[in-house]
């Protein structure tokens, strides 16, 4: 992981300051109380509330045990967001003409728009949203970039090379990460930096473990030049296994790659 931050994991370091001033002290021990307090608390709550919290909880269920430690004034927020990144995560799969989904993602742009103007549209995650704009200012143009990047990944091609999943990562799970921040009330050029990395991650891992789903649909999302470069690789192992140790790394990339990347 430090080697992500420019070796010293300094950034990483000030995210986590950062993110320990805002939570409240022995937060994973509360995890369990957390989790019964929003089980009550769901029976009483609205019905826009209760549809983001089921909709992350079935979907996102990584995402809704962590919005279970964050503080209570952010809690509902963290879902809200969620819950957009959800619905328009699932456009691809639920759509069998592109078209369609192009339709489903222009829903999301007008819908931003109008959030802003304080006249949102009648839908759940919708309102839920406008309520979080509201109360922490979020940034309009996070909420738009993932929206524009989950639209180019209507094309549904591979990724070229692994920076492209880089950026495609930085645009969706970076971007949310920063309005997840912007919930906690941090303004920071070092978490935003760590923020960053952390979503480029995340993406990167997120890619490998849909690897099975996706190869049992017959498609491959995993970026072209590594698997150039890992069928290189298994086609040379006999004859790399009987020479001197060479300056590589994991699955066949150069050591200061794969370091670098992963």
């Amino acid at each position: 992981m430090a080697s992500m931050f420019g070796g010293s994991g300094s950034v990483y370091r000030a995210l986590h300051r950062a993110l320990h001033r805002r939570l409240a002290p022995g937060v994973c021990v509360q995890g369990a109380a957390r989790i019964q307090s929003v089980r009550a608390a769901t029976n009483d709550s609205q019905p826009e509330e209760k549809y983001c919290l089921e909709l992350v909880r079935s979907r996102d269920y990584d995402g809704f045990v962590s919005s279970l430690l964050l503080p209570e004034e952010a809690r509902r927020s963290s879902l809200a967001l969620r819950a957009f990144n959800v619905e328009l995560a699932q456009v691809k799969d639920s759509v069998s003409q592109k078209t369609i989904g192009l339709m489903r993602m222009q829903f999301w742009k007008t819908a931003i728009e109008e959030i802003y103007r304080d006249d949102p549209p009648s839908q759940p995650v919708s309102a839920e949203l406008w309520r979080a704009v509201r109360k922490h200012y979020l940034t309009k143009r996070w909420l738009l970039r993932i929206i524009t990047e989950r639209e180019k990944d209507l094309d549904d091609r591979a990724y070229r090379n692994l920076q492209e999943l880089e950026a495609y990562s930085e645009n969706t799970q970076s971007s949310l990460i920063y309005l997840l921040l912007e919930c906690l009330g941090i303004k920071d050029v070092h978490a935003d930096h760590a923020a960053s990395h952390i979503g480029k991650a995340q993406g990167i891992v997120t890619c490998l473990r849909a690897t099975p789903y996706h190869s049992s649909r017959r498609k491959v999302y995993l970026p072209m030049d590594i698997c150039m470069l890992a069928r290189s690789f298994s086609r040379n192992v006999p004859a790399a296994a009987t020479r001197p140790s060479s300056n590589r790394g994991v699955g066949g990339l150069p050591a200061e790659s794969a370091e670098g990347r992963f």
